[in-house]
């Protein structure tokens, strides 16, 4: 018998039953890819984290969805492990200031855990690298592929793709709009199958929350989900594409964005620029940790 200590937390927020809900996996090294892909199927939550042990980093993170499929990197999993590891204590974390470098199969990348003003965690991680250009589709094409009513959509606005991630962006015309928007899921998974498309971003400018700048969607009917509440390794291109477009007023240094509201599970992320040649993105997030369990097979 085996056993493994897992963490379920709620990631991009402050609030249980909120955000994205992850769990990680402590001492992963022992698990086989295929242990590491049921597991996450059994979780059935859109990622799962799991820590190994890097020879080029100071840990490793890999990345599963429900449907078993590996993914490079994973926002809201990045938060749960760091959530974990400071709740744990490991990796000389013994309290808030701690830095590390981490290994994903999207490069190894910068992350942290600190504490705000009222002594809550934060934790930060820099964005993969950001590839975003105008997309090699009409966006005309890719709407009526997904299933979604043109009229929602802000055909003003450019269709770009993040290549990192093979992410797509575009823009709704208002919030209200985003929150109608309804993919049909077979149609979209075909589409996205020809040439691998990880998610479909859509964004506006309009928002619940006055603190905050953008309001964005994720849909990932490639890997399983048809939503995900929130979508920490979109936010890096997403970034790039409110820049790209002048979204922001001037002189705006950090740009909050909110995720899941019209799924019940609202969240929200703070990034930064830290370069602008390349375009480097430092995200900060909060999370609720919900309990500590240990698994055995």
């Amino acid at each position: 018998m085996r056993s493994y200590t897992i963490h379920h937390i709620d990631a991009f927020t402050q609030e249980i039953f909120s955000g994205n809900p992850t769990v990680t996996v402590l001492d992963a090294d022992t698990l086989s890819v295929d242990e590491m892909k049921k597991i996450a199927m059994e979780m059935h939550l859109s990622e799962c984290g799991f820590i190994l042990p890097s020879e080029k980093a100071d840990f490793r993170l890999r990345y599963f969805t429900r449907s078993g499929d590996e993914v490079k990197f994973c926002g809201h999993a990045t938060v749960g492990a760091l959530c974990a590891i400071a709740t744990e204590g490991r990796f000389g974390c013994s309290s808030p200031g701690k830095n590390f470098y981490v290994e994903t199969n999207a490069g190894v990348l910068p992350m942290s855990i600190t504490q705000d003003s009222r002594g809550e965690y934060i934790y930060s991680f820099d964005a993969p690298k950001i590839d975003l250009s105008v997309a090699p589709y009409k966006l005309e094409e890719v709407i009526e592929a997904l299933g979604i009513d043109p009229e929602l959509i802000d055909l003003r606005q450019p269709l770009m793709l993040e290549k990192t991630n093979n992410y797509l962006y575009f823009a709704a015309k208002n919030l209200q709009k985003l929150g109608e928007i309804q993919l049909d899921f077979p149609s979209a998974i075909r589409f996205a199958s020809q040439d691998q498309i990880v998610i479909f971003c859509i964004a506006t400018p309009e928002v619940f929350d006055g603190k905050n700048h953008i309001h964005a969607r994720g849909f990932a009917p490639l890997v399983g989900v048809p939503e995900d509440p929130f979508t920490g390794s979109m936010q890096g291109g997403l970034y790039a594409y409110i820049q790209e477009n002048q979204w922001l007023s001037p002189g705006v240094k950090t740009v909050g964005v909110e995720q899941g509201h019209f799924m019940g599970r609202p969240g929200e992320i703070q990034m930064e620029a830290i370069c602008h040649q390349p375009l480097e993105v430092r995200l900060h997030a909060h999370a609720f940790h919900l309990f500590k369990a240990t698994l055995t097979f």
